[in-house]
C-alpha cells in the first residue's frame, strides 16, 4: 500500500471525470480544468528536475501552447494550488481548511537534456543483486567493443588451471558441471543424434569432456579453445585414452589453422557468453564449416539466464525454491561486457546479448536458425536433484540451444 498526500495522489480529469495519477493530468489556466493523458495524448519532453529525466508535454488546444504535468508544474511553481486554484478534486480527503501550498523561492525550470539521456534508467537490480548473490560483479555492464580481446585471454589463461581443479574436486572432469549434466547436454544430444563418421569441431572445448564424448560415439573431433592450460590438459587426456580427438590452441574469431568447409558439424556448448567478438566468431565458425554443415550451440538464456537478471525470495536464505517469488531482468535491451566471479576464481569477462543481436549475427555469417531448443530436465531428474532443479529448471529456461544450418 502507497501512502500519499494531497498533492501526490489522483485528481479528477474535467473531461472524462475519472481519477487519474497525478503525473498523468496537466492543468490549463485559461480553462480553469484539469485534462488526463487518456483524452489528450502527451509526448514525451526530456528535461531533468528532481529526480527525474522527463516530464509529459501536453499540447493544449484551448491555450496553443504547451503545458506539463502536475508533477513538473509542482517543481516550477506553477502548479494550480500555487497559484491558489482551489477547484482542483483530489481523491485524498482533507481538513477544511486545509493549504499546504508551498512555492519555490524563484522561478526555475528543469535542466534540458537529450532524449537518449532522459531514456536512461538506474540499474534498480544491481543493488539487490550486490546484496544477495553468490556472484561478485566487479564492473558494470560496458560495451563489448571496449572490451580487449587479449584482456579475456589472460583472465582465462589464469582461471583455468582453478576451473580444472574444481571439476577434478566434483568429479566432472569428463561430464560436465551439474547444469551441463543435468540440463543442457541430454537436450543437446538429442538435437545432435548420430555423429558416427561426422567431422565435428567442438568450439571452445574446454577440458575436452564433450569432445572426448563425441569421439566415443563415432566422430572424428577437433577441439578448439583458446586456453593453454585446458588444451594441455584435453591432450593429456587424449594420451590416456587414445580416443582420436586433436586439439588446437587457437581462438574461436581466429582459426586460421583449420581450412575452409572442413567440418560436417560444429557444437559449442556454453561458449559464447565468454567470446568478446561473437560475431567474427560465427563467421569464423562458417568459413570452416561445409555447405548444408550445422551449427549447434547453446549459451545462458538471453532473457532468463543472463548475468543481470535475479531471483527474489523470501526468506532470503530459503532451500525451496518454490518460495522465489519471480525471477527480475531489467535493461534487457543493454548488451555489453561486465567482469564476474565466483568460487575462488579471478574475475572474468562475460557477455549479456540479445536474441535478436545473435540473430542477426547468425544471419550475416550465412546461418538459417533451424531449431531453438529451451532446455527443461525431467520430472524423474528433478525428483533426484530438488535442491536444483525443483521450481527453478522447470519454471523458466536458464539456457538455450540453438540448431543453425549454413546455407
Amino acid at each position: 500500500m502507497v501512502f500519499r498526500c494531497p498533492w501526490h495522489a489522483k485528481f479528477q480529469c474535467s473531461k472524462c471525470e475519472k481519477f487519474h495519477h497525478f503525473s498523468w493530468l496537466y492543468f490549463c489556466p485559461k480553462t480553469k480544468k484539469l485534462i488526463c493523458g487518456n483524452c489528450n495524448k502527451p509526448t514525451l519532453k526530456p528535461v531533468r528536475f528532481w529526480n527525474k529525466n522527463y516530464a509529459y508535454d501536453f499540447w493544449c488546444d484551448q491555450c496553443e501552447s504547451s503545458h506539463y504535468d502536475l508533477l513538473y508544474t509542482e517543481f516550477r511553481g506553477k502548479h494550480p494550488w500555487q497559484l491558489e486554484e482551489e477547484n482542483i478534486i483530489s481523491n485524498v480527503e482533507i481538513q477544511t481548511p486545509w493549504k499546504p501550498y508551498w512555492r519555490p523561492l524563484y522561478s526555475r525550470k528543469g535542466k534540458e537534456i537529450s532524449l537518449e539521456e532522459s531514456l536512461k534508467i538506474e540499474d534498480n537490480v544491481a543493488p539487490i543483486r550486490k546484496m544477495r548473490g553468490s556472484v561478485v560483479f566487479h564492473t558494470e555492464l560496458i560495451p563489448e567493443d571496449q572490451v580487449k580481446h587479449q584482456e579475456t585471454l589472460e583472465k582465462w589463461e589464469r582461471d583455468s588451471g582453478i576451473w580444472l581443479e574444481i571439476y577434478r574436486k566434483q568429479s566432472e572432469s569428463d561430464e560436465g558441471d551439474i547444469n551441463r549434466q543435468l540440463i543442457i547436454d541430454p537436450a543437446l544430444w538429442e538435437l545432435l543424434g548420430d555423429v558416427r563418421k561426422l567431422k565435428v569441431l567442438d568450439a571452445g572445448c574446454g577440458n575436452g569432456y564433450l569432445s572426448r564424448e563425441l569421439s566415443r560415439r563415432g566422430a572424428e573431433v577437433v577441439g578448439v579453445d583458446f586456453s593453454e592450460p585446458f588444451i594441455k590438459y584435453c591432450k593429456q587426456q587424449e594420451s590416456v585414452e587414445k580416443l582420436g580427438s586433436k586439439f588446437i590452441h587457437a581462438s574461436l574469431m581466429d582459426l586460421k589453422e583449420i581450412k575452409d568447409n572442413s567440418f560436417d558439424l560444429v557444437v559449442s556448448n556454453i561458449v559464447m557468453v565468454d567470446v568478446s567478438d561473437f560475431k567474427q566468431a560465427f563467421l569464423e565458425i562458417s568459413r570452416v564449416l561445409k555447405t548444408k554443415g550445422r551449427f549447434v550451440w547453446s549459451n545462458l538464456h538471453p532473457v532468463f539466464g543472463r548475468l543481470s537478471s535475479i531471483d527474489l525470495k523470501l526468506p532470503k536464505d530459503t532451500p525451496r525454491n518454490e518460495e522465489v517469488l519471480y525471477k527480475v531482468t531489467d535493461r534487457y535491451f543493454e548488451s555489453g561486457g561486465i567482469q564476474i566471479s565466483w568460487h575462488n576464481l579471478e574475475p572474468l569477462w562475460s557477455f549479456d546479448r540479445t536474441l535478436s543481436e545473435y540473430s542477426k549475427a547468425l544471419k550475416k555469417a550465412g546461418f538459417v536458425i533451424q531449431e531453438i531448443v529451451e532446455p527443461k530436465p525431467s520430472n524423474e531428474v528433478i525428483q533426484q536433484n530438488p535442491r536444483l532443479l525443483a521450481f527453478d529448471a522447470n519454471r523458466y529456461p536458464l539456457f538455450i540451444i540453438y540448431d543453425c544450418l549454413k546455407k
